[in-house]
């Protein structure tokens, strides 16, 4: 056991993930620790869907969100070549994105003052919005994207929000938003081929991600992790079939903010590579000065404290404290106040999560790293739980 980490308090983690799938919260879940040496820890809990007996080797699991770190760092590579610039329209690419309106207080729209640049988009300060979001502009996304064919090409995808209002003047507000779809697609443009192949190319294949893609291996049906949400209170876990809005099985089906699956050894490659790079001791996908840029606070002041916004508030990990940069959350020094964390964090610690309450972390100072996934819309606060043990546990 390395020195980093309290044995005593990772077993106290250990205990808590496995009361939360033993009162029925979660089917199952997993968990890596490491550092630059590897994995330092690791453990598992529950079973693959309820049910069932055990858990499989090596799971696979719906990433969501965290697909967008690896679409954000395929566009800084673009930047880093000068194929991309951080402050030039997309509409330059995407010309269906020029001449944005935005909403007004009162309703009404006005033009945008500025236009949205590939910065705006990787930074989440665009005015684009998501359909699940409590806001003025989420039914009309929300409407779009039940109207449109889930199998349609990323570009066509893309365009698709480029009709809705902004829900803010580019560049002054925070916003968790489509914007890494769009990103996405302009990478399709630059290159001039699909994302598929631009991730596995410039990302997943360099890191040996063997097990992350936009689909699973046939065969590994049974490695699927169930997934979860819409449970009501007091009743058993209600499983979902997201078959066509997450297919499985299509071999050209992409999404920029949403869509890979992967392992948690797959993702701790990832993670292991990024904190070699911050720390400055190997070089890695980009450089270190461009993830220096990455992971500072790109965000206005005035958007601070971020807050994703549901409907029914959910119970993860929450961003209090925390800033955005160029496609990860980054821990804010001396974060107290209205801007206070709601969990242990160290400051400058960087990553991201994803909406079945899969998350990771990269923290330069400690030299720590560390990926949490499981299954669950619901999001019923694992997670928080993982990241506050984990902070709890590092002497």
């Amino acid at each position: 056991m390395t020195h980093r980490l309290t044995p005593a308090r990772l077993a106290r983690l250990d205990a808590r993930m496995g009361e939360w799938t033993a009162n029925g919260a979660y089917a199952g879940m997993e968990w890596q620790i490491g550092d630059m040496s590897g994995t330092l820890h690791q453990g598992r809990s529950g079973t693959r869907a309820v049910g069932e007996a055990s858990m499989p080797d090596a799971p696979l699991y719906r990433i969501y969100s965290m697909t967008k770190p690896l679409v954000t760092l395929a566009a800084m590579q673009l930047v880093e070549e000068c194929r991309l610039r951080l402050h030039d329209p997309i509409s330059n690419l995407l010309p269906e994105y020029r001449d944005m309106r935005v909403f007004r207080p009162d309703g009404l729209t006005e033009a945008a003052a500025i236009p949205i640049t590939a910065q705006h988009l990787m930074t989440h300060t665009s005015g684009l919005s998501y359909g699940f979001l409590a806001d003025r502009s989420a039914g009309l996304y929300a409407a779009t994207e039940a109207n449109a064919d889930p199998a349609q090409s990323l570009r066509n995808h893309a365009a698709m929000f480029a009709d809705i209002p902004l829900a803010f003047h580019p560049g002054t507000d925070w916003r968790y938003s489509v914007a890494t779809d769009v990103l996405g697609a302009l990478l399709e443009v630059i290159e001039g081929r699909s994302l598929r192949d631009i991730l596995a190319d410039r990302i997943i294949g360099p890191l040996g991600m063997d097990e992350t893609a936009f689909g699973i291996p046939a065969g590994a049906e049974d490695r699927l992790m169930a997934i979860y949400g819409g449970t009501k209170p007091g009743c058993p876990l209600n499983e979902l079939d997201l078959t066509r809005a997450y297919p499985p099985s299509s071999n050209d089906w992409a999404r920029g903010g949403h869509g890979l699956f992967s392992t948690t050894s797959d993702y701790a490659k990832l993670c292991m590579s990024l904190l070699g790079l911050a720390r400055g001791e190997v070089p890695g996908l980009v450089g270190r000065k461009t993830l220096e840029m990455m992971t500072a606070n790109l965000v206005p002041q005035s958007a601070l404290p971020l807050g994703i916004d549901r409907p029914v508030p959910g119970t993860g990990p929450g961003l209090g404290g925390y800033g955005f940069g160029l496609g990860f959350r980054t821990a804010l020094p001396h974060a107290g106040g209205a801007h206070g964390r709601r969990v242990l964090a160290s400051p400058g610690e960087f990553g991201w999560s994803g909406a079945a309450e899969t998350w990771f972390t990269v923290d330069p100072a400690e030299g720590i790293w560390a990926v949490f996934m499981t299954q669950n819309l619901d999001c019923p606060g694992a997670a928080a739980d993982f990241q506050t043990m984990l902070a709890a546990a590092i002497v």
